[in-house]
């Protein structure tokens, strides 16, 4: 379940002295749901608020009454309440309208519908103490209608290229902030984060109306060439999203054209430099599948590389599939250009199957397409699983890759499927995999040219939480309808465990699959992100099997501070690293040995704890999307010989069964005995899309 935001439930402790003059403006246009709670959220700042404004657009709902009631409500602050005859149709001739009001030193416009923590307003003042500072703004979480939190910051919108830059505070000249910044991307995502000086914006408000949906941005811009730009990480303000806002076309072609505008105004002002020029002409390639063909033509000019990606059909909880997507989007920010094509369906449009990957994992930038006849000419053409290399093999591209994340000639058994996977690496492809046993494995026995990318995390999402309670319990991935996963081995472990301690906890999570677990489990099925975060923050120990290639998943928990389980295999011994994972030998009583080796010594848990979360930070993901992205600018070049000799990273000794622990199956234990899993998946999903094209023509008729 996702974190709700509730204002009320923090004590308020006012900041006492000597305090700045700050007036508050709420632009209102037909947000009763929200107004009242919007209004509460400034009265509560701890940093006191010198006077409150309030515009209302003439709101066609019941906004006016609410806020009239509400004012009578608040003491000790002046409050005043304008009310136009008129919609104006623009939110900055309504800032314009509530400044010339202004009697403070400073200002805030805070939009109804967003809220705040009550420190937002006392942290952003900080700002300015340095008396260049003409704007100072914080962090922003995004939130639903419900005030559910959807993101806990907004760095994937404004570092789009994860420069970290936004990872701590900072104050900057106003210059710095347009020439690097600004020049290419609005990077100030919500005005309701950001608190003003005082200063004649009359001309500025002005000029922003003629500006239909990035005026915002040209605002920042042209006041901050009068002064200094001052940020706080944390984030103290609360965005709304609206679910029901829709991009049309034709919205899409008036941002575009705006984005251009401001971009050529800054570059007249300003010399770009060649990497603002590269990030200018990537933000509006981002626009390149919603924009009219007049502007697809400008982009047009823009000479850039072009890349293919064929994609096994979505499954709802595929970390492979959540790579291929993470990786699309890092090309596309280092300036190539990007499509997927996954396998017809007969029922899914090019917009159906975009969304589906956007729901089931995250930001997709790419452009999307159904069916796998390619539709441009490409640079550059990957596959991605053994099933779509024959696909890509017979493509009339000159450079042809394949993005490896597995040993898949282990996921079938001997015969025909595995043989058919094994091939798949002799149709002279370059390889870039995952990992380094991988690479090793590949380049030694398949000889092909091979480069790697480390298995990295999101340490944005992927960290220490200091507010998380940890419990009594530990977690295992529980994905039986996987084989590599090894459930069956995995929950015999688990179950020694638990007879031992009978109070400890057990989490199960990965699969939406049931089984008739005979002893006390908590299974949370398919989770997001930041409850994975929770959950590895909670725990005391992590149990991750893999079979074949590491997953990432090791990675995500040593990042979250949680040592981590696995087995002593061939596979694990060239990416996993000797402080936070022990490796035991393939069998339940080994498994169990390392489980408890870390669980009955709080002096090891908390090193290897320490060791995780300090070694995973050296590994964000843009390291291996710059590794990732290396690989392609090589295979274009035609420079991809790679000489490194690749050595294990796991030193220490397996650990082996405890004499200590007899093992007796539990005949409960749920086992998975697919012929092949592959195939199984292959007729479900062949099922599945039956079905729904036989839906489809029903309601056609």
């Amino acid at each position: 379940m996702r974190k709700k935001v509730n204002i009320y439930k923090n004590k308020i402790s006012k900041v006492e002295g000597k305090v700045k003059k700050v007036s508050v403006i709420i632009p209102n246009y037909n947000y009763e749901k929200y107004i009242v709670e919007r209004i509460d959220s400034i009265l509560r700042q701890s940093y006191p608020i010198y006077e409150l404004i309030i515009l209302d657009d003439k709101s066609t709902d019941n906004s006016i009454n609410v806020i009239k009631k509400k004012i009578k409500q608040i003491k000790n602050i002046p409050v005043k309440f304008i009310i136009n005859d008129h919609n104006s149709g623009c939110v900055f001739s309504q800032w314009k309208k509530g400044l010339e009001k202004v009697n403070g030193d400073y200002f805030w416009i805070a939009e109804a519908d967003d809220l705040c923590e009550p420190t937002f307003l006392e942290t952003v003042m900080k700002g300015f103490e340095n008396k260049n500072v003409v704007l100072s703004y914080c962090e922003s979480a995004r939130i639903d209608e419900k005030n559910r939190v959807i993101t806990n910051d907004s760095r994937d919108l404004s570092d789009i290229f994860r420069t970290g830059d936004w990872d701590e505070d900072f104050v900057i000249s106003g210059e710095t902030a347009i020439k690097e910044r600004l020049a290419y991307t609005n990077t100030i995502l919500n005005v309701s984060s950001v608190v003003w000086k005082k200063k004649d914006y009359n001309e500025i408000l002005l000029n922003a109306q003629e500006y239909k949906v990035a005026g915002d941005w040209y605002v920042y811009y042209k006041v901050l060439q009068n002064g200094s730009l001052a940020y706080f990480h944390e984030s103290l303000n609360y965005y709304r999203k609206h679910s029901k806002s829709v991009t049309t076309n034709i919205k899409a072609d008036i941002e575009f054209n705006e984005i251009l505008k401001i971009q050529t105004e800054i570059n007249n002002n300003y010399i770009p430099t060649d990497e603002i020029l590269h990030k200018q002409k990537i933000r509006l390639n981002f626009m390149k599948n919603i924009i009219s063909k007049k502007n697809r033509e400008i982009l047009g000019n823009f000479k850039r590389n072009k890349i293919a990606i064929v994609l096994p059909y979505p499954v709802k909880g595929s970390g492979g599939h959540r790579t291929i997507i993470q990786n699309a989007n890092a090309l596309i920010h280092y300036g190539y250009e990007v499509d997927i094509y996954v396998d017809e369906d007969f029922v899914s449009t090019n917009e159906d199957m975009k969304k589906m990957i956007e729901d089931f994992y995250g930001q997709c930038l790419a452009g999307v397409y159904v069916g796998l006849r390619l539709r441009y000419d490409y640079d550059l053409v990957f596959a991605t699983a053994w099933t779509t290399a024959e696909t890509v093999r017979n493509m009339p591209v000159k450079n042809k890759c394949y993005f490896i994340q597995d040993f898949e000639p282990w996921f079938e058994p001997m015969g025909n499927s595995y043989i058919k996977a094994e091939n798949s690496y002799k149709y002279g492809f370059n390889f870039i995999t995952i990992g380094r046993w991988l690479s090793n494995k590949l380049s030694h026995e398949y000889h092909q040219p091979t480069r790697y990318f480390n298995f990295c995390a999101d340490t944005n999402n992927y960290k220490v939480l200091k507010d998380v309670k940890k419990e009594d319990a530990i977690c295992f991935i529980y994905q039986p309808e996987k084989w590599r996963r090894c459930a069956e081995l995995g929950l015999n472990a688990i179950k020694i465990v638990k007879e031992k301690y009978p109070n400890l906890k057990i989490y199960l999570f990965g699969s939406n699959v049931e089984g008739g677990i005979s002893f006390d489990t908590t299974n949370l099925h398919i989770i997001p992100i930041t409850e994975c975060c929770k959950l590895y923050n909670k725990c005391k120990v992590g149990v991750c099997i893999s079979a074949s290639n590491p997953s990432r998943i090791p990675f995500e928990m040593m990042a979250c501070g949680l040592p981590v389980v696995d087995l002593y295999r061939e596979n694990n011994l060239y990416d996993m690293p000797d402080g936070g994972i022990l490796l035991a030998e393939s069998n339940s009583e080994a498994i169990a040995t390392a489980i408890l080796k870390i669980y009955e010594n709080e002096k090891l848990m908390k090193k290897m704890s320490e060791f995780g979360a300090k070694y995973m930070k050296n590994y964000d993901l843009t390291v291996g999307f710059k590794q990732f992205v290396e690989a392609v600018n090589a295979i274009l070049a035609g420079n991809y010989d790679m000489k490194e000799e690749i050595k294990p990273l796991y030193h220490l000794e397996p650990i082996t069964p405890s004499k200590e622990y007899e093992f007796v199956p539990d005949e409960n234990i749920p086992a998975f005995y697919m012929s092949n899993t592959s195939k199984f998946v292959k007729r479900m999903v062949r099922l599945k899309r039956k079905l729904r094209a036989l839906k489809y023509k029903i309601f056609r008729r």
